[in-house]
């Protein structure tokens, strides 16, 4: 087996994280294979075991990477909008966060079954941290002075359900997705969101 020097090892680990993007927003998790991975970044199969346990710790680590993005990106949005209502704010952060994961196709094809698989595959300590960073998300709106009318974890269970709803009407036209989310978004913000 090749042993690989740092910079090889940086250049196959942001070749998987690219490859792996791609491949599994075109075919989903559950279709995509070690075989299909390795070939697109070319590295023999045994080298990818180096880099992840499995297919779907790497896509947990395409998913996390992605979300950090967008939730640095809504950070920028709340420091844009501090003196509209807390509303308001949490309106146009989540309208802006669905406008960035129309970016992300690979967004799109998370459904039930790509959740029970992961939850399968991969450790319970691996599946905390990446529902840990969820939680983080609605303690950045907490941060920038949004308070909820309920405990912050149950804040985030809601906009999941949000996320949730958002991929289910994936297969629907345009019009429907936002007619649909704005009325959830809506009903979730006016019931937990204080201003």
């Amino acid at each position: 087996m090749p042993r690989f020097s740092e910079n090889e090892k940086e250049q196959i680990r942001n070749k998987l994280l690219s490859e792996g993007e791609r491949l599994f927003a075109a075919h989903g998790v559950k279709k995509v294979t070690i075989d299909d991975l390795v070939e697109a970044v070319g590295i023999a199969k045994a080298s990818f075991y180096k880099f992840y346990e499995s297919k779907e710790y790497l896509y947990l680590d395409i998913v996390q990477g992605i979300q950090k993005r967008i939730f640095t990106e809504l950070n920028s949005v709340l420091d844009s909008n501090v003196n509209l209502s807390s509303k308001e704010r949490v309106r146009q952060t989540f309208s802006a966060m669905f406008n960035m994961m129309l970016r992300y196709p690979i967004l799109a094809k998370i459904d039930m079954n790509t959740i029970e698989l992961i939850s399968r595959k991969v450790s319970k300590e691996r599946l905390s941290l990446f529902n840990e960073q969820n939680i983080d998300a609605v303690q950045t709106l907490h941060n920038h002075g949004i308070n909820f009318s309920c405990d912050l974890k149950t804040a985030s269970y809601a906009f999941q359900a949000l996320y949730h709803g958002w991929t289910y009407l994936q297969e629907k036209s345009m019009d429907i997705q936002t007619s649909v989310m704005d009325i959830l978004l809506n009903a979730v913000i006016n019931q937990i969101v204080v201003d």
